[in-house]
């Protein structure tokens, strides 16, 4: 792959190519997805440190500029719910395992897509950048969200909307939605630095991680082994997993589900973590280091996927502490 990102788009006559980024909120999940299936695909890395999802190229693929986007074939899927339910529809039997059960009754499928419509509904992005803003609910922030990285990033966010205008000038084809974008990251903004609306948002999530607590709560002895509505792990058991790393990685856990508040929580993160997939969709040491080989000389920041640029220089700041 080249690393101009002129060549990077891949033609492939068979199986599955996801366009991705590995510190991608919403790639990670998709990459959650297909392990749990068991699904073999090949993957692309969009380098959003070098602004690449905005080349003619990628915007070609997704006009949005964003990843993960999936292709079968011919099939262009964007967006991880959309990638997900693909997934799930096409690629449903055999070695192959469905995320949403239908042969264990219509009650724990309902409970699966509920939780899992409440868990997406939480703005990831609002609640990164929002716990830079508002140190005051934070506490020891995990890699890569070191001081130096949340001061950096915030910086960049001030400035988001303006780069994005200058890329809709840039792709007169995709200026209309580019623009729209720009006005939506404005009005994101807003909910970043007010603080009663960013506590609003904390509040809102902790509600749902108490409805998620009182279920995995109400587990008895027979389903000591159940995930969050089933033996089986589900799609509502990949929302979670990775809303619960991200908040854990900002700090926020505190905030949330440690020092004994909601232990049984506490228990499904730690296992969770245990999950092979957990450890193929969230990058290790390695790739962190790999990533800061690969991405030397960033042009600029990206504007919308804010994990990705964190972990680049998460990286940055983890080898120097390596070699000092």
């Amino acid at each position: 792959m080249s690393s101009d990102g002129e060549t990077c788009r891949i033609n492939i006559t068979n199986g599955l190519l996801l366009y991705y980024h590995h510190y991608s909120y919403y790639s990670q999940k998709v990459i959650m997805a297909l392990h749990e299936k068991n699904l073999k695909y090949e993957g692309a890395v969009v380098d959003i440190i070098k602004g690449q999802q905005y080349d003619p190229w990628f915007l070609a693929i997704n006009p949005r500029g964003e990843v993960p986007v999936l292709q079968d074939i011919a099939k262009i899927i964007p967006d991880s719910t959309r990638i997900i339910d693909y997934l799930e529809d096409n690629f449903s039997n055999g070695d192959t395992p469905r995320l949403i059960p239908n042969d264990q009754g219509d009650e724990i499928k309902q409970k699966v897509i509920k939780f899992r419509n409440m868990i997406d509904q939480i703005p990831s992005g609002i609640v990164t950048m929002g716990s830079f803003f508002h140190t005051e609910f934070v506490q020891t922030p995990k890699a890569p969200f070191y001081a130096p990285v949340r001061k950096l990033l915030a910086n960049a966010e001030k400035g988001s909307s303006k780069k994005l205008r200058e890329y809709a000038e840039k792709n007169p084809s995709c200026r209309d939605i580019l623009l729209q974008k720009a006005e939506s990251q404005e009005k994101k903004h807003l909910n970043v630095i007010e603080r009663d609306q960013f506590y609003k948002i904390l509040d809102n999530i902790d509600r749902v991680l108490s409805s998620v607590e009182t279920e995995l709560s109400s587990h008895d002895e027979e389903k000591s082994n159940w995930w969050l509505c089933s033996d089986r792990f589900t799609v509502a058991d990949i929302s979670l997993t990775i809303l619960l790393e991200r908040l854990n990685q900002l700090g926020l856990e505190s905030h949330f589900w440690s020092l004994g508040k909601k232990p049984f929580l506490c228990t499904y993160y730690d296992r969770v973590q245990q999950r092979s997939s957990y450890k193929k969709a969230i990058p290790n040491t390695c790739v962190h280091i790999k990533t800061f080989v690969m991405s030397q000389n960033p042009v600029h920041l990206a504007v919308g996927t804010t994990a990705t640029i964190a972990i680049l220089i998460g990286g940055i700041v983890l080898i120097k502490k390596m070699f000092s």
